[in-house]
């Protein structure tokens, strides 16, 4: 179960809301699409999707090389409303 402290706090960092955002709207996507989208350097983007991992926010899956995240769809539902009714940035 997701707190809500945990919950807002992860996604108070702006490059966090901006993945959690990117990752709306695709079932899954993998970390090199997602540091092309935020122009940020893989070890960036990876450190910030283990903390987003961390407070059960994603889930991922190995892919051969890659690791592909997609949003946790056991997410409480008042978590999955506030991510899918965010205005994008």
């Amino acid at each position: 179960m997701v707190s809500s402290v945990t919950f807002f706090k992860a996604l108070s960092d702006p490059t966090r809301l901006k993945l959690m955002l990117q990752l709306r709207e695709q079932d899954m996507l993998c970390v090199c699409h997602l540091t092309e989208h935020l122009q940020q350097p893989q070890p960036t983007i990876s450190r910030h999707l283990s903390h987003l991992k961390k407070a059960g926010l994603v889930t991922c899956e190995r892919r051969g090389t890659w690791m592909w995240y997609a949003i946790n769809p056991d997410l409480p539902q008042w978590c999955q409303d506030i991510i899918y009714r965010m205005p994008q940035i």
